[in-house]
């Protein structure tokens, strides 16, 4: 699956500007959310194949809409990196992997390059790596 399109949902303006432009800059189509409710709507219109989703953000948690989303759209199943700036542990690291599927546990602040290297982990052709199984 190539990726094209990104939802970056963060309460943080800041945040989405950065994230934005750094992908952007490297060609995706970039939705935006500032609270939970709006990323939700986003995920069920837009399906986009990544989804940058703040753990902890007004009306619905990243984790809200993780269930929300499990029921409305069962078989939908983006790639979802989880950013946080609160919930700072392995142990909400893991529990993130194992109830929610989610592929990358990321702590606040993340540089750029870091959010780059981390999503050609999860599709290679993005920096023009050859495929996973190929």
């Amino acid at each position: 699956m190539a990726l094209e399109r990104v939802l970056v949902a963060d309460d943080s303006r800041i945040f989405r500007v950065i994230t934005t432009d750094t992908l952007r800059g490297h060609g995706l189509e970039v939705f935006e959310a500032a609270n939970g409710s709006e990323a939700f709507q986003v995920l069920v219109t837009k399906r986009p194949q990544l989804v940058i989703l703040d753990a902890l953000m007004p009306v619905m948690s990243g984790f809200e809409v993780m269930e929300k989303l499990r029921d409305a759209a069962p078989h939908y199943h983006p790639v979802i990196f989880v950013v946080t700036a609160v919930y700072k542990s392995r142990r909400w690291a893991a529990e993130a992997k194992n109830l929610y599927n989610v592929a990358e546990y990321i702590e606040k602040p993340i540089e750029p390059e870091d959010l780059i290297k981390a999503i050609a982990r999860h599709f290679p052709e993005f920096l023009g790596l050859p495929e996973k199984g190929r």
